[in-house]
């Protein structure tokens, strides 16, 4: 994704939170963990992300992932795969006590970058997949995860997801991630 694209989400999840800091159910937080793509292998991934809880069982949530940067050699040639993306989903589950939360996601990753190629780290957006070693890819995923409320403003989560990505040119690329958070909570 160009620095711009990087930007902008960056600085639509910051207006999310800080815009709306004082409403009840807003939060922002950070995640870090592993993602394994099929023959790539694992790779480290990392996260940020804002939310709305609708009510006790039900959120919306946008977030920036960096899933994971994988290399290696193809007939002689270096390569690095890279793949970031933005995510819209949503969350339903139900809580046990005040603390614990236990839900499933389900989500759309709207822009996704991949490249491939030899000589270095190729990057690309998914609206102008244009060379044959790039591919741009469109993405469901789901995932399932628990949520515990440290303080009133501080919760943890740890989730696990699965990420469905269909290429253009008919390989599909699945990764799976687990991912530790760490969120603060505005109201």
């Amino acid at each position: 994704m160009p620095k711009m694209s990087h930007a902008a989400a960056a600085a639509l999840i910051a207006a999310l939170s800080l815009s709306s800091a004082q409403a009840a159910g807003f939060y922002a937080g950070v995640n870090a963990g592993a993602s394994e793509a099929q023959d790539l292998g694992n790779a480290a991934s990392a996260g940020i992300y804002a939310g709305y809880a609708v009510d006790p069982w039900l959120t919306l949530e946008i977030g920036y992932n960096r899933l994971g940067r994988w290399t290696g050699n193809d007939q002689g040639q270096p390569y690095a795969t890279v793949v970031d993306n933005v995510d819209v989903s949503l969350t339903a589950g139900p809580r046990f006590g005040r603390r614990v939360r236990v839900y499933g996601r389900i989500g759309f990753v709207d822009w996704s970058t991949i490249g491939t190629g030899g000589g270095g780290e190729h990057r690309i957006t998914g609206s102008s997949a244009q060379n044959d070693m790039l591919e741009e890819l469109h993405q469901g995923f789901y995932g399932l995860g628990v949520s515990y409320r440290l303080r009133r403003h501080i919760g943890l989560r740890l989730e696990y997801r699965v990420y469905r990505a269909m290429a253009v040119n008919g390989h599909d690329l699945d990764i799976n991630s687990v991912l530790l958070g760490a969120a603060y909570h505005f109201g």
